[in-house]
């Protein structure tokens, strides 16, 4: 199949890439590593939703780890979309947990990224969070944005 895309800087068409099969698969075969956001953004349990939304927007982010008050464990990820159901809302005093909207999924650093896909296809799930063992801390995370990012590469 020929695909036929305009380019919005010039009027020339991409007819085809001429990559074969294997090497458009290739990707799919590559560590998770080479393609995640380095290092995580995280906040407390103890902290409060208006911290969380504070913290998004400086950072410029999409999500922030929850972490437990107690011994660190990843509790959730309180995500910009999550917190549009705050709006209108007295959140200085709400407690970041009560903030989460996705759970934890973690994944191998060394993991292919078929796998990641696949976790990052189903409901729920935005973000991977890139780990070596389930007590270590975080390597990065990997979501659908540095996916996409990896096809202009």
């Amino acid at each position: 199949m020929t695909t036929r895309l305009r380019s919005h800087s010039s009027e020339q068409h991409l007819v085809d890439t001429g990559l074969g099969a294997s090497t458009r698969d290739a990707i799919l075969e590559r560590p998770v590593c080479e393609f995640m956001t380095p290092g995580c953004t995280v906040i407390s349990e103890a902290a409060s939703v208006a911290d969380a939304a504070k913290v998004i927007a400086e950072q410029r982010v999409h999500a922030v780890l929850v972490l437990g008050a107690d011994n660190g464990t990843p509790l959730g990820w309180i995500t910009a979309r999550g917190l549009l159901g705050w709006l209108g809302r007295d959140c200085s005093l709400a407690p970041a947990r009560d903030a989460i909207t996705e759970q934890v999924t973690a994944v191998d650093p060394q993991e292919r990224v078929r796998i990641a896909l696949y976790a990052l296809s189903t409901a729920g799930t935005t973000h991977l969070l890139v780990r070596r063992k389930p007590h270590k801390l975080p390597l990065g995370v990997l979501t659908d944005f540095d996916l996409a990012a990896a096809l202009g590469r």
